[in-house]
């Protein structure tokens, strides 16, 4: 591994190794505790044919056009496919480029991202990506086996260095990708969010309602120990990089207000995917975050 700061593509190749080393999982579980075990619906379908309605059938299959044609409710069958798309919605907003234990949350998410790619390619499944920053922004198409995740991989590691060269990088709202991406995703695939959402607002929840309806969505939440809780008490110099503050944690009401803001951060991420039934992973840089990502990322069952 690298020392934290950037990701190198060789670094994120090396994961390969760790993408088959443990037994698949078909479910997706959170990470913390007190969350229920969350079924996903499975590979990507195609399209195949249109039968009559009958009870129990769900409505989102309805098949409008005959519906409206004979006057008699209709149901689209779907074939499974082979290949399942899988998207990477990885965020690079100046937020992501902090860290205080082992790692940028930035790095963190480009290595989640990478074992993700090796694990999907592993199953034979397609891989894809949208990386977003503040001023830039960079789509993959689906693709089968490493001609999907090396492009991928290389990306998120340029993506790593961005902040250290847009000293005025500004954050890009996640309304923004989620929107474009709307329009190029196709129903069937999973879709994975990582990233520390504080551009995650009430703007973002129609977008997500209607991707959920096609899709399956898997959110990785992003921290560092210091967003969780402040520091011991003391005095900290602090810096966005053009202004300077000194933050005194010994003070009763900045200690509670950094609580409150962290506390309340959490609970709003983890309320809005809940609203969706979306399962949302909270880590680390300091988490077994390999031993988690196997727990959580939902492959294909082994007899």
């Amino acid at each position: 591994m690298s020392h934290g700061v950037i990701a190198t593509l060789p670094e994120l190749i090396k994961l390969e190794q760790f993408a088959r080393g443990r037994h698949p999982r078909s479910l997706a579980k959170a990470a913390r505790s007190g969350d229920k075990l969350s079924l996903l619906r499975g590979r990507g379908m195609d399209f195949t044919d249109v039968r009559h309605y009958h009870a129990g059938d769900e409505i989102r299959h309805m098949e409008w056009r005959s519906t409206a044609r004979t006057g008699k409710p209709h149901i689209k069958l779907y074939q499974e496919e082979r290949e399942r798309p899988i998207v990477l919605l990885v965020d690079f907003n100046p937020s992501m480029y902090f860290g205080t234990r082992v790692a940028f949350k930035s790095v963190l998410a480009a290595r989640l991202a990478s074992l993700i790619a090796w694990m999907s390619s592993a199953e034979g499944d397609r891989v894809g990506g949208f990386l977003f920053s503040g001023k830039h922004h960079q789509e993959f198409l689906p693709r089968s086996r490493k001609a999907g995740v090396l492009p991928l991989l290389a990306g998120l590691a340029e993506y790593t260095h961005i902040l250290h060269h847009d000293h005025d990088n500004k954050p890009r709202p996640l309304v923004e990708t989620l929107s474009q991406l709307r329009h190029v995703l196709k129903p069937g695939s999973l879709l994975v969010l990582i990233s520390d959402f504080y551009t995650l607002d009430a703007s973002c929840e129609p977008l997500i309602s209607r991707l959920r309806q096609h899709n399956d969505l898997l959110a990785y939440h992003i921290n560092d120990p210091l967003e969780l809780a402040p520091p011991a008490p003391g005095v900290y110099p602090v810096t966005d990089g053009t202004r300077r503050l000194r933050l005194n944690t010994r003070d009763a009401q900045i200690h509670q207000a950094y609580t409150t803001f962290a506390e309340t951060h959490l609970a709003a991420v983890e309320q809005r995917f809940k609203r969706f039934k979306t399962p949302c992973v909270s880590l680390t840089a300091e988490s077994d975050w390999v031993n988690i990502m196997h727990q959580t990322f939902p492959r294909r069952g082994h007899a």
